[in-house]
């Protein structure tokens, strides 16, 4: 959740004005299972469990329990607080009550040798939705009023269904590979209306700006593979992951909707444009990335770092139309153009984190991460304005995990927090004009934060186990 999707929604001023603005996809925006999240992500060397599926392939049979693991009972509360954007002093916080994706994942023996181990998993990888609304009301000059609406949807999720398989080439080193499906869905809805009226008859409107745009996208499904290496000992545990691109896209599509309205009666001007189309989805990107962990084991305690690089996307084309809105019904309408293309820069995220085993049954957790913001640029009709982003997101995580005979209980919080300041305004009320009421102009004092809070809870069942000689 960030402040970019807000002001990607700023492409609703498609025919006319060319805009750019940021959208919400960190990529260690959430983490999964008992020490993934209890360690907040530092996990590369080992994993341990169904979620090495994810996180590292290579550690899916390095450990001797199998069975299968989920995630349940994680709510989450989050705020966004954005100041200024739709003029000074003008707050808007958008609050949320919900839950963390989950994870549920199994590994089994598909053949009779303990070399080779097979799991599966579920879970989503992104999941974003914002709903603000505002208005503002203000005096523009002792005889006219200014007022303006803002309506907002944003909503993102990705699916990654996964098949893992792991050689373990001694009882101390693996290697494996998982191949995910990816399903990617994300829309966005925007409304906004400017209108100057008189302050002696607040009916009368001589200025008036609505503008609407809304556009879906769909990816079902894209592949997406990972490599992994993995080492544990008893005095450290080391771990290599790449993971590639998106690639092998199924099937992909877009549509998008656009309204723009006019009204000058002091001219007595008035203008209207309008379209909604099914539209190919001309690609769909993800970056490459590569993972190194290391974990050093002292008695009890252990120390946890984990390192992923995510490489850039160069520019790309999302969707790329012209279209007459009247079907041919008049010989000189403009056709509108509606051109999309998007980048993102290269990130590299860390996790360190810190266990320690009071007993036999009992460890203790604590976890910190960073989650960059990648600068998901988006690109309207070949020209770009950075309006900022939530920015930089940092997490600090802690819990405990209790060991039975045939289960593994965890439980845990996890506190989020972000924020970024210079993204434009929507509008400047200060230096509010005729001309200006038909853009998005503004000064560059647009701050947002964001908090989330999350009590989480996973269970791990282990159906059977397996020993192995480790002196082999």
């Amino acid at each position: 959740m960030a402040m970019r999707q807000l002001l990607f929604s700023i492409i609703l001023c498609g025919n006319i004005y060319s805009l750019s603005a940021q959208v919400d996809a960190h990529y260690w925006s959430h983490q999964y299972g008992a020490k993934g999240l209890l360690l907040n992500g530092a996990v590369i060397a080992s994993p341990s469990g169904e979620t090495s599926i994810f996180y590292n392939p290579g550690a899916i049979g390095i450990d001797d329990n199998l069975g299968f693991a989920f995630s349940f009972l994680s709510p989450t509360y989050s705020q966004l607080h954005i100041e200024n954007i739709i003029g000074d002093d003008n707050n808007i916080t958008d609050r949320g009550l919900g839950f963390s994706p989950g994870f549920i994942g199994a590994r089994f023996k598909p053949f009779r040798t303990d070399k080779i181990i097979a799991g599966a998993a579920l879970f989503e990888r992104y999941k974003t939705d914002i709903d603000i609304d505002s208005r503002v009301v203000n005096r523009v000059n002792s005889d006219r009023l200014f007022r303006a609406d803002l309506d907002f949807r944003r909503k993102i999720s990705e699916e990654w269904l996964a098949l893992g398989l792991a050689y373990n080439i001694s009882p101390n080193f693996g290697i494996g590979l998982s191949q995910f499906s990816v399903w990617h869905s994300q829309n966005l809805e925007l409304n906004v209306k400017k209108e100057i009226l008189q302050t002696d008859i607040p009916t009368a409107v001589e200025f008036s700006w609505r503008n609407e745009f809304n556009y879906s996208l769909n990816v079902q499904s894209g592949f997406i593979t990972k490599v992994g290496f993995s080492y544990q000992d008893s005095t450290f545990n080391a771990g290599l992951t790449y993971t590639s691109p998106v690639y092998g896209l199924i099937r992909k599509d877009a549509r998008y909707a656009t309204e723009d309205h006019r009204v000058n009666n002091i001219k007595e001007e008035y203008s209207s444009t309008s379209n909604r189309k099914e539209t190919e989805l001309l690609d769909f990107r993800s970056p490459s990335s590569v993972g190194v962990g290391l974990d050093i084991k002292v008695n009890k305690s252990q120390f946890s770092l984990a390192v992923e690089y995510f490489n850039r996307v160069p520019v790309y084309e999302l969707i790329n139309d012209i279209d007459n809105s009247f079907d041919g019904l008049i010989s000189d309408e403009e056709p509108i153009t509606v051109a999309l293309s998007t980048e993102n820069k290269a990130v590299t995220n860390m996790s360190v984190g810190l266990q320690h085993r009071t007993s036999d049954k009992a460890t203790i957790y604590a976890g910190f991460r960073t989650d960059y913001d990648q600068s998901n640029t988006l690109i309207i009709n070949q020209n770009l304005e950075y309006l900022g982003t939530v920015g930089n997101i940092y997490h600090l995580s802690g819990g405990s995990t209790l060991t039975g005979s045939k289960n593994v209980l965890s439980v845990g919080i996890d506190i989020g927090y972000g924020s970024s300041g210079g993204g434009r305004q929507l509008a400047d009320l200060s230096n509010l004009t005729q001309e200006n009421l038909f853009t998005f102009s503004g000064k560059e004092n647009v701050d947002s934060q964001f908090f989330s809070f999350m009590l989480f809870m996973t269970y791990d069942f282990i159906f059977s186990g397996f020993q192995r000689n480790r002196n082999e």
